[in-house]
Protein backbone atom coordinates (compact mmCIF):
# COMPACT_ATOMS: atom_id res chain seq x y z
CA UNK A 1 0.00 0.00 0.00
CA UNK A 2 1.18 3.33 -0.61
CA UNK A 3 0.85 6.67 2.11
CA UNK A 4 -0.67 9.64 0.53
CA UNK A 5 -0.87 13.30 2.20
CA UNK A 6 -4.05 15.82 1.12
CA UNK A 7 -4.41 19.09 1.93
CA UNK A 8 -6.48 22.25 0.91
CA UNK A 9 -8.30 25.10 2.02
CA UNK A 10 -12.12 25.04 2.84
CA UNK A 11 -14.58 27.90 3.78
CA UNK A 12 -15.67 26.29 7.20
CA UNK A 13 -13.88 23.40 8.59
CA UNK A 14 -16.15 21.71 10.61
CA UNK A 15 -18.35 21.78 8.04
CA UNK A 16 -16.40 20.23 5.70
CA UNK A 17 -15.37 17.32 7.98
CA UNK A 18 -18.36 16.42 8.88
CA UNK A 19 -19.21 16.18 4.82
CA UNK A 20 -15.91 13.65 4.58
CA UNK A 21 -16.52 11.48 7.44
CA UNK A 22 -20.18 11.31 5.69
CA UNK A 23 -18.70 9.46 2.49
CA UNK A 24 -17.41 6.66 4.07
CA UNK A 25 -18.82 4.39 1.44
CA UNK A 26 -17.02 5.97 -1.36
CA UNK A 27 -13.90 6.37 0.98
CA UNK A 28 -13.46 2.92 1.57
CA UNK A 29 -13.29 1.96 -2.27
CA UNK A 30 -10.02 4.01 -2.41
CA UNK A 31 -8.43 4.18 0.79
CA UNK A 32 -7.36 1.88 4.02
CA UNK A 33 -8.61 2.75 6.92
CA UNK A 34 -8.12 4.49 9.35
CA UNK A 35 -7.14 7.69 7.87
CA UNK A 36 -5.27 10.62 9.78
CA UNK A 37 -6.91 13.72 9.32
CA UNK A 38 -5.75 17.20 11.16
CA UNK A 39 -7.81 20.38 11.05
CA UNK A 40 -6.20 24.27 11.32
CA UNK A 41 -9.16 26.04 12.31
CA UNK A 42 -6.46 29.57 12.27
CA UNK A 43 -6.25 29.23 8.42
CA UNK A 44 -9.05 26.85 7.42
CA UNK A 45 -7.40 24.21 6.35
CA UNK A 46 -7.44 20.31 6.71
CA UNK A 47 -4.25 17.43 5.96
CA UNK A 48 -4.95 13.81 6.06
CA UNK A 49 -2.86 10.74 5.54
CA UNK A 50 -4.12 7.23 4.07
CA UNK A 51 -3.32 4.69 2.60
CA UNK A 52 -4.48 4.32 -0.61
CA UNK A 53 -5.63 0.89 -2.26
CA UNK A 54 -4.75 1.78 -6.06
CA UNK A 55 -2.29 5.17 -6.73
CA UNK A 56 -3.41 5.37 -10.55
CA UNK A 57 -6.92 4.97 -9.72
CA UNK A 58 -6.63 7.44 -6.74
CA UNK A 59 -4.57 10.22 -8.86
CA UNK A 60 -6.93 10.00 -11.69
CA UNK A 61 -9.79 10.57 -9.36
CA UNK A 62 -8.43 13.42 -8.07
CA UNK A 63 -7.73 14.47 -11.38
CA UNK A 64 -11.44 14.15 -12.51
CA UNK A 65 -14.35 17.12 -13.00
CA UNK A 66 -16.66 14.79 -10.27
CA UNK A 67 -13.69 14.91 -7.15
CA UNK A 68 -13.16 18.83 -8.31
CA UNK A 69 -17.24 19.26 -8.73
CA UNK A 70 -17.87 17.34 -4.79
CA UNK A 71 -14.91 19.69 -3.48
CA UNK A 72 -17.01 22.36 -4.15
CA UNK A 73 -19.90 21.04 -2.97
CA UNK A 74 -17.95 20.12 0.36
CA UNK A 75 -16.17 23.87 0.24
CA UNK A 76 -13.15 23.19 -0.63
CA UNK A 77 -11.31 26.25 -2.15
CA UNK A 78 -10.37 25.62 -5.62
CA UNK A 79 -7.11 25.66 -6.60
CA UNK A 80 -5.38 25.24 -3.23
CA UNK A 81 -5.69 21.11 -2.99
CA UNK A 82 -2.45 19.54 -3.16
CA UNK A 83 -1.44 15.80 -2.67
CA UNK A 84 1.35 13.66 -1.98
CA UNK A 85 2.73 10.51 -2.82
CA UNK A 86 4.58 9.07 -0.27
CA UNK A 87 6.91 7.12 -2.30
CA UNK A 88 10.22 7.74 -0.57
CA UNK A 89 11.89 6.45 2.78
CA UNK A 90 14.53 8.30 4.89
CA UNK A 91 15.73 6.43 7.37
CA UNK A 92 18.36 7.69 10.16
Amino acid sequence: MTKIVVTANVKDPKAWEAGFRSMGDLLNTIYVSPINLGIRTEDNSFAYMAEVKDVDQFLSMMKSEKAKNAQKQKGVIEGTVRFYVLDKVCEF
